[in-house]
């Protein structure tokens, strides 16, 4: 009996070592997708403040999970589109989707990076549905 408490004593020290030396993170200070250290920030259903781009469509966002974005983008002459979005860290990639009726491209797609939180700027290219391409900037409107 003596013998088999010390090689149980054994195996449970041993299981307490291996586990103690890997438990993972302690906190979850590191960043992470979505994380508040980035441009969007990481809650579920947060609104970010209306950001502006330079063809002054103003952008209206919100944080619709893990890495994803939803809202509207008022295009001024084409309307209010329906905007579906990701994001990371870094990268950004908004859909903006024409489902007004009206003569105007169907979509366009804003692909690019952002600053982060303290910069709360991002930039890329775009493209469209009529064949269209270029740059975009935009930053928290003014």
């Amino acid at each position: 009996m003596k013998k088999f408490l010390g090689i149980f004593f054994a195996i449970f020290v041993t299981m307490a070592l291996v586990s103690s030396a890997y438990a993972g993170p302690a906190d979850d200070t590191a960043p992470q997708v979505g994380d508040d250290t980035t441009f969007f920030g990481k809650s579920e259903g947060l609104t970010l403040p209306n950001l502006c781009d330079n063809f002054g469509y103003v952008w209206s966002l919100q944080v619709a999970g893990p890495g994803k974005l939803v809202g509207k983008v008022d295009t001024g002459t084409c309307g209010v589109w329906d905007v579906a979005g990701t994001f990371d860290a870094v990268n950004i990639q908004l859909v903006a989707t024409n489902n007004t009726g009206n003569s105007c491209c169907k979509q366009f797609t804003y692909t690019g990076t952002h600053t982060g939180k303290s910069g709360r700027s991002a930039s890329g290219t775009w493209n469209n549905t009529c064949g269209g391409k270029g740059s975009w900037s935009m930053a928290v409107c003014k």
